[in-house]
């Protein structure tokens, strides 16, 4: 996968705006990474009220601090994304959070399921300067991806978005990773439930991660590996 990735990365590299709609890099069932078309937060970012009366709550940064996690209005009632940002934003964890959202709606007429969760995690490297190389966020969206294997078996998928941020304080030309999880289900339970699942896989890869995690001309794997 890692091949395919940075082979596809380096046709858009030489660009230096936005493309004019997503480039995808990689599919595999209900599973993708790609480069948005729309530009990343700059981080740290104002709390704002929008005008179907939704709010963003702004940025706070919880890096090592599980209480201010469990904080998070998004995360209010909601353990099993507490659990994931917790382990994310763990201090000993290369990466962490810098947003979060999560929602149900209904999805149109199906022979099972009647409802959608949907949620994203946007993701950096606590290390910033590594946020300045997308072969950094393309490695850590490779191991996502392999964590989430088979997770269209139970009406999941994973969308990973390599995003070009509009700043971060202390890096410069910063890129990040939006996380889409989603799972549909006969019922909010249910899909909550299996959203879940996704999650603690998630998490799961994210623990495993070493301090010093970030691209290496080592990580490159042989061709009969590519998945």
């Amino acid at each position: 996968m890692l091949n395919e990735l940075l082979a596809q990365w380096q046709l858009f590299s030489r660009s230096a705006d936005l493309p004019s709609e997503p480039v995808l890099l990689w599919r595999s069932e209900s599973r993708s990474i790609s480069i948005s078309n729309k530009a990343g937060p700059a981080v740290p970012y104002p709390s704002v009220r929008h005008e179907d009366g939704s709010r963003n709550h702004g940025y706070r940064r919880v890096k090592g601090d599980p209480d201010a996690v469990l904080h998070i209005p998004e995360v209010a009632d909601w353990p099993e994304f507490g659990r994931f940002l917790i382990t994310v934003n763990h201090a000993a964890s290369p990466i962490e959070s810098v947003g979060c959202e999560k929602c149900f709606s209904p999805i149109g007429p199906s022979d099972d399921a009647t409802v959608r969760l949907g949620s994203y995690v946007d993701l950096i490297f606590t290390d910033l300067a590594l946020n300045e190389q997308p072969e950094n966020l393309l490695l850590l969206a490779s191991h996502l991806a392999m964590a989430a294997k088979d997770c269209e078996k139970w009406w999941a998928d994973v969308e990973i978005e390599l995003e070009r941020y509009k700043g971060i304080a202390g890096a410069k030309a910063p890129w990040g990773l939006m996380v889409k999880i989603g799972n549909a289900g006969r019922n909010e339970q249910e899909a909550r439930k299996f959203w879940g699942e996704t999650l603690m896989r998630l998490g799961n890869a994210v623990a495993k991660l070493p301090r010093d995690f970030r691209f290496r001309a080592t990580n490159t794997e042989p061709e009969m590996h590519a998945e």
